[in-house]
């Protein structure tokens, strides 16, 4: 006992440094410890309660609350009181016959212009877009409302109880439209907005220019561009000289540049007595509050001999306006 005593007297500072430093360790080690466990137990509840709600709701509809959801994240605007219900509701069985492998009733559900330009067939449609997404859990929330075009944030979550996953951390993500076709609502997908035709027209120095439709995504817009050359020289759509020479105008007056990048020289090219139809994208992210109200090519050679000569000379300007 002696022993003990004399051999505490001699370290009793290193003793205490280190029953110190022990204490502190575990009361950390409880601490993250109890953090981790109180979040487990908070992930569990929700996933638990979304899919209680799930179970035990007659109608679907009401596992999104459609009040919060109608609130859009951008430009602060909100779907009609008067439709929400209507617009979500035909949001929301989309979503259910795609989660609930029904791909023929959820095929159905697409607009025309959806399932022309990116999903012509069934098969296609169940491989490319709803294999990824069966028998997941979702919610949504409102994106922008204008127009009578409204966006939608949709997330789809891993069943967090059947994979062992944190579904809030786990989840695919798509913008989803609801529009109106005819007398009923239709959905468009995989960030595809809507299709409008257009058909607006310029014409200078015996070229026509025919602004034929426009494919509206969440990022960026598909212009359509039938171009008519009846003079007697091959001309040019744009040197690739300058920037911003081909854009599109908002109704602010901003123009936004073409990624004339992912066209060739050759499609700028149009024969003599030839016409020729051309897409051209812009990087223009979707606000219905912001319209496009114009289409311009500002660098366009019109006899490359006089061009080569003079830097200025042989090239014209055109706009066209399409609202």
């Amino acid at each position: 006992m002696l022993k003990i005593v004399r051999l505490y007297n001699r370290n009793r500072k290193i003793i205490w440094i280190w029953l110190i430093i022990a204490i502190f360790c575990v009361a950390i080690i409880n601490l993250v410890q109890y953090a981790y466990m109180e979040q487990s137990r908070k992930l569990a509840e929700k996933a638990a309660n979304q899919i209680t709600i799930e179970e035990e709701k007659e109608n679907p509809s009401e596992v999104v609350n459609y009040n919060e959801a109608a609130q859009s994240i951008t430009a602060g605007g909100a779907v009609d009181r008067d439709i929400r219900d209507e617009v979500q509701g035909v949001l929301e069985q989309f979503i259910q016959y795609v989660t609930n492998e029904q791909i023929e009733q959820a095929y159905g559900l697409l607009t025309e212009d959806c399932k022309e330009i990116l999903y012509p067939t069934l098969e296609g449609f169940e491989q490319k877009y709803c294999q990824d997404l069966y028998h997941k859990i979702y919610d949504f929330q409102s994106w922008s409302s204008t127009d009578s075009t409204y966006v939608y944030q949709v997330r789809f979550y891993n069943n967090m109880l059947s994979a062992g996953l944190d579904f809030t951390n786990h989840y695919l993500e798509d913008y989803i439209t609801v529009l109106k076709k005819g007398d009923v609502y239709k959905v468009n997908i995989h960030n595809f907005i809507k299709a409008d035709n257009i058909r607006k027209t310029a014409e200078s120095n015996k070229i026509q220019f025919k602004v034929n439709n426009v494919e509206t995504y969440l990022d960026y817009e598909i212009y359509e561009i039938e171009v008519t050359n009846d003079s007697s020289k091959e001309i040019i759509l744009d040197t690739r000289e300058k920037d911003n020479s081909v854009y599109v105008k908002n109704s602010d007056g901003l123009k936004i540049q073409a990624l004339l990048y992912e066209n060739t020289d050759e499609e700028l090219r149009v024969p003599a007595g030839e016409s020729k139809t051309i897409s051209i994208k812009f990087n223009n992210t979707f606000n219905g509050e912001k319209r496009i109200i114009s289409l311009g090519f500002s660098d366009i050679i019109l006899d490359q001999a006089l061009h080569q000569e003079d830097a200025e000379k042989g090239k014209m300007e055109i706009e066209i306006k399409i609202a």
